[in-house]
């Protein structure tokens, strides 16, 4: 028997080729259907998966996303009462704009007795750099000191020993101690040459007698920045330290180098009075970028210093912050934990408390100043860290505008980075 061929070409009438085209065609009329609907229906998909995904990355922590009108896009557990961490530098910021004002700028006094010294009257200024230091020796110099007798530091604008959190074991500027009277942020910029020869690790900044001290215990090798804050009297010392040097450079001699530490009494007389050059939103922009605790603090004691004048204490600070915390933002701010306890300036703090919903209640009212916050990729954002603490609060970009977001987990695992890009993805 012949053995069948598959091959062979299949014959089709007039009517079963009609059938056979309307079949494909209703095929083909399926398959975009089908397309269609999975078009429309994807959108309506992903959004339910991120959302899933973000509280699976929060955990217990809380999640808020408002758009540019107020309107709430997405809410997890927005009433926790959580650790804010560095995030309270954003209410600290807006409370003290709205308190000293635009035109505000830190000051530091000099004064003259009848013996021929020079006392330094430090009023808080954060921003008290060797660049800002060689300014104001120029100043004295021009306005007739050709020598001073004895140079005297007085930190007694700040109360002796402030109850504020310090990071343990931290070196960094950001870390220093508070005081009425620092240079260069508290720190000593050390560096070596090639030849291993001790330098200063910046230019502006002359190698004083203390940090050649300092660098006696260390090996040459990369750059180092000492933090000096944990004994006042060695950061009043660089202080003195530094202004010597340069006043020298600007042609005024001081005679006497010795040490000396005391508070301004009837027996002086003011000489000169130097208004920083820096502008207090460029002090705020600073603090925001690098999150700097030094600068938070030395605000927030300032903030005190207003109310109740000098010397500025922690207990007035407080109080001020959280009257004005009220002013700005309602009832309970800044001393209720289910709400907003604000404590200090810096986020050091654990015993303070935020929850998500008060967080964007202060965003919302920060916007106009939402250009102070660091950008990063795009997004407006202020972050807040200690361990097991990773939070995030700013502004995302959309197409209607700033999008205000909180991000509060106070966990191990720090998924803060993918939660924010999840809510990115609500918007887009």
């Amino acid at each position: 028997m012949p053995k069948p061929d598959y091959r062979s070409t299949l014959t089709l009438s007039d009517e079963d080729t009609v059938m056979l085209s309307t079949a494909v065609h209703q095929c083909h009329l399926c398959i975009r259907l089908t397309l269609l609907w999975l078009c429309a229906g994807f959108p309506l998909m992903f959004p339910a998966m991120a959302q899933d995904r973000i509280a699976s990355f929060a955990g217990d922590g809380s999640v808020l996303l408002h758009s540019p009108a107020g309107e709430r896009l997405y809410s997890l557990h927005p009433d926790a009462s959580l650790v804010p961490a560095s995030l309270v530098k954003i209410p600290l910021a807006h409370v003290v704009l709205n308190t000293l004002g635009d035109d505000f700028h830190f000051e530091t006094a000099f004064y003259r007795n009848a013996q021929g010294d020079l006392l330094i009257r430090g009023l808080g200024d954060p921003f008290l750099v060797s660049e800002e230091i060689a300014v104001i020796a120029g100043q004295l110099a021009g306005g007739g000191l050709g020598q001073v007798r004895r140079l005297v530091m007085d930190d007694s604008a700040f109360e002796a020993d402030p109850d504020l959190p310090l990071e343990s074991r931290a070196s960094d500027p950001y870390a220093a101690r508070v005081s009425a009277l620092a240079v260069n942020f508290n720190t000593v910029n050390l560096a070596w040459t090639a030849r291993g020869e001790l330098i200063s690790g910046e230019e502006q900044t002359p190698l004083t007698p203390l940090a050649r001290e300092l660098a006696a215990s260390l090996v040459p090798g990369d750059p180092q920045r000492i933090n000096l804050g944990a004994d006042p009297v060695v950061g009043l010392r660089q202080a003195q330290e530094v202004f010597r040097a340069l006043l020298l450079e600007a042609g005024v001699a001081v005679t006497d180098t010795g040490f000396y530490r005391e508070s301004v009494t009837s027996e002086w007389t003011e000489f000169y009075r130097h208004a920083s050059s820096r502008s207090l939103r460029e002090i705020l922009q600073g603090m925001l970028q690098y999150s700097n605790n030094f600068i938070a603090n030395q605000l927030f004691l300032t903030l005190g210093a207003q109310d109740t004048g000098y010397p500025a204490t922690v207990e007035a600070a407080r109080s001020a912050l959280q009257a004005r915390l009220v002013e700005l933002y309602g009832e309970r701010f800044g001393s209720d934990p289910s709400t907003l306890l604000m404590l200090e300036g810096s986020g050091l703090s654990r015993s303070q408390r935020s929850s998500a919903t008060a967080m964007m209640t202060i965003l919302e009212a920060f916007q106009a100043e939402a250009g102070l916050l660091p950008e990063v990729n795009g997004v407006l954002r202020k972050s807040g860290t200690l361990t097991g603490v990773y939070n995030f609060a700013g502004y995302l970009p959309g197409p209607e505008g700033l999008y205000p977001f909180v991000i509060l987990t106070n966990q191990a695992v720090n998924n803060r980075a993918q939660i924010q890009s999840l809510l990115q993805s609500l918007i887009d």
